[in-house]
């Protein structure tokens, strides 16, 4: 599933890119759409425990987890049968109705147990699938060369609105523990009619099949989307578990604030690594890449294993981090590449539910190792996931490569 190719030659960069009508509108839109991934988590945290303790913190985002992870696959089916402004629309007026309840109950001296869960399931059954329907648009108007920087640029908003997020919790928190959760409806709201307004999305589903039953396999009837999703099981929770290995070194020197030191600067080497990646176009398959890149990063996990201090592990953390952007964004590309026809969203939302999947799976193995090791047992667990996520792709990069015929697309206007 690619583009055409319109002779921007080795100009592949952010300018040329926003170049092209409504892209900015679109981009900015899903920045704000995207928003209430970054707060909806810690506010669910608080908000448990300002109304019945922990216990009750972990049911809550427990709750809003397995939602998401069961409705994510499905609202990506949505989008590959039905128009993505229906199903952007419906689901932003559900996440808006879920957060209003949450705030409310914020605001109830003692609520009910009941209610909150059904806020929080509500919350993760229905957050709109921006980032699927942003992909799915990016090639139908993107020229070939610029699409790994229209990826790339997607997957650094995504990291900067983990950044922001924890801020906007931390700063309107301090003010009213709800507004959080208000800011997030908002963002939500303004966000999906941002990037509806931006004319982008509306030709990305022309030629998809009219309707599918939910029962069927979908995507995971193709070898390569399975071989694709098997290497994002493998590769996507390694970065989770050097945060376990982190939180380790911080506990072993009783220095609490360390993990949130290392993981600040290993989000803003994420964003650099991803900006600077999407700056040019780069030679070579798409899955070799990818491969280059988990490799990179186990190679940082292992040096993370052998530092001998926390400033050096940060070092190390910094430095794999380079590369976490720039393999988010590739892995996206490949989802469209190896998607069969129309089925190119649900495939994307299935990236995400592997990387939850993976992370639990492996991240209680990576608390134990460290418990038992100490931390170098997970960062040996992150490096051993990613190194074999390398050379899996690596062996199976003749499966995740471009078909030779693609659907016509639309002029592109620069």
């Amino acid at each position: 599933m690619t583009g055409p190719n319109l002779g921007t030659g080795s100009a592949n960069s952010y300018r040329a890119l926003f170049a092209i009508p409504g892209t900015a509108r679109l981009y900015f839109g899903y920045l704000l759409a995207r928003m209430p991934v970054g707060v909806i988590g810690l506010s669910l945290l608080l908000l448990g425990q300002d109304t019945g303790g922990t216990a009750r913190s972990g049911l809550l985002v427990g709750a809003f987890s397995a939602a998401l992870m069961i409705a994510t696959p499905l609202l990506g089916r949505a989008l590959d049968t039905f128009p993505p402004g229906r199903v952007l629309s419906l689901t932003a007026t559900a996440q808006c109705a879920a957060l209003a309840l949450l705030a409310i109950c914020w605001s109830t001296p003692e609520p009910e147990t009941g209610l909150l869960l059904t806020g929080a399931l509500l919350a993760g059954a229905s957050l709109p699938p921006a980032g699927p329907a942003l992909r799915v648009a990016l090639p139908v108007f993107v020229p070939d060369d610029l699409l790994t920087t229209g990826f790339t640029a997607e997957a650094v908003i995504l990291e900067t609105v983990y950044i922001i997020g924890p801020l906007l919790v931390g700063g309107l928190g301090a003010v009213a523990g709800w507004l959080p959760l208000a800011a997030a409806g908002g963002c939500t709201a303004a966000g999906v009619a941002i990037m509806l307004s931006s004319g982008r999305l509306a030709g990305a589903c022309v030629d998809t099949p009219p309707a599918r039953a939910l029962w069927t396999l979908g995507p995971l009837a193709d070898g390569g989307v399975r071989r694709l999703l098997l290497g994002a099981f493998l590769f996507l929770p390694a970065l989770a578990v050097v945060e376990v290995g982190v939180a380790a070194v911080a506990g072993e020197r009783d220095r609490p604030e360390l993990l949130g030191v290392v993981m600040a600067f290993s989000a803003v080497a994420s964003l650099a690594g991803g900006l600077l990646f999407g700056l040019r176009r780069w030679p070579g398959s798409l899955a070799s890449h990818v491969a280059v890149l988990a490799g990179w990063f186990a190679a940082a996990s292992v040096l993370g294993a052998l530092a001998p201090g926390p400033w050096p592990v940060g070092a190390a953390v910094v430095l794999g981090s380079l590369v976490v952007a720039p393999a988010l964004a590739l892995l996206g590309r490949i989802g469209g590449v190896v998607a069969p026809e129309g089925r190119a969203a649900e495939t994307y939302t299935w990236l995400s539910t592997m990387n939850n999947c993976g992370q639990a799976a492996t991240l209680p193995l990576a608390g134990f190792l460290a418990e038992r090791s100490g931390p170098e047992g997970a960062f040996l667990l992150a490096a051993a996931l990613a190194g074999t996520a390398a050379l899996f792709i690596l062996n199976n990069r003749h499966h995740l490569s471009p078909t030779t015929t693609s659907r016509p697309r639309e002029p592109v206007g620069t």
